[in-house]
């Protein structure tokens, strides 16, 4: 009678599962990290701009030039947005490989 061997996994710091935890714990930390200051600079392109679609077209300018020329406010919105849209890549990194049960 033959024995049936455990199929061999692997359980290291390469472990999908454990990829998939720390990118979700790093995604949700980038957002509540830059979530609160992009809100935050928009509140204040706002109320420097004195109406919102002045403060919406501040931001949108400072969203379409190269990092390196925005300043103040609009530098802070920048760096802001930009940490929060990669928190959002990573959190979703880390859910498609929490979701494929690997």
């Amino acid at each position: 009678m033959a024995q049936r061997r455990p199929v061999p996994t692997y359980h290291g710091p390469l472990d999908p599962a454990a990829i998939a935890a720390l990118a979700e714990r790093v995604g949700l930390a980038l957002i509540a990290v830059a979530l609160p200051v992009a809100v935050g600079a928009f509140v204040g392109l706002a109320l420097t701009a004195g109406s919102l679609p002045a403060a919406t077209e501040a931001a949108a300018a400072a969203l379409s030039g190269p990092l390196t020329t925005a300043r103040g406010l609009s530098w802070l919105f920048y760096v802001s947005t930009l940490g929060t849209a990669l928190g959002c890549w990573i959190l979703g990194l880390g859910l498609l490989l929490d979701g494929l049960d690997l």
